[in-house]
């Protein structure tokens, strides 16, 4: 065989493994963090501001996970005892947008809510707490894993 042939292989070979790598890498799922992201990033100096709140207090929100209660205690700060707490509890997987839940703000006696989390999967989750007590809005955010 001429070195042309053998060249010629060697590109039309290339060329394949090339079209077969785009073809697949444009299959895979890809998770967004947030399907509205322009309209987010416009909006964060807001997040920016409720994080600044959450850091001033003195007490800060306590998120603490129980494995063999498979619960997620979240204590919020002394300093709201009294006033209505309302919010949202955002469990984001990074792994598979799917698999996210949320929760509404439902406190119990002395700040604290409790969350069964027995039914999400095992893995690193981002607890993404956001609420309002009194006039001002707060979020908080941790790391936990199942």
């Amino acid at each position: 065989m001429s070195w042309g042939w053998k060249i010629t292989i060697l590109y039309v070979g290339f060329v394949i493994m090339t079209l077969a790598m785009v073809f697949y890498f444009m299959g895979q799922k890809v998770d967004l963090v947030t399907e509205e992201y322009y309209k987010e990033e416009i909006k964060y100096q807001d997040q920016i501001d409720r994080i600044t709140n959450a850091k001033a207090l003195n007490d800060p929100v306590k998120v603490e996970y129980s494995l063999h209660e498979k619960k997620v205690k979240i204590s919020f700060p002394k300093s709201h005892t009294g006033q209505t707490i309302k919010g949202n509890i955002h469990f984001y997987s990074p792994s598979d947008s799917e698999e996210d839940r949320d929760f509404p703000v439902k406190v119990m006696d002395e700040g604290i809510q409790t969350i069964y989390v027995g039914s999400l999967r095992k893995g690193l989750w981002r607890i993404k707490i956001r609420w309002h007590a009194g006039d001002k809005e707060y979020y908080h955010e941790q790391l936990i894993t199942l």
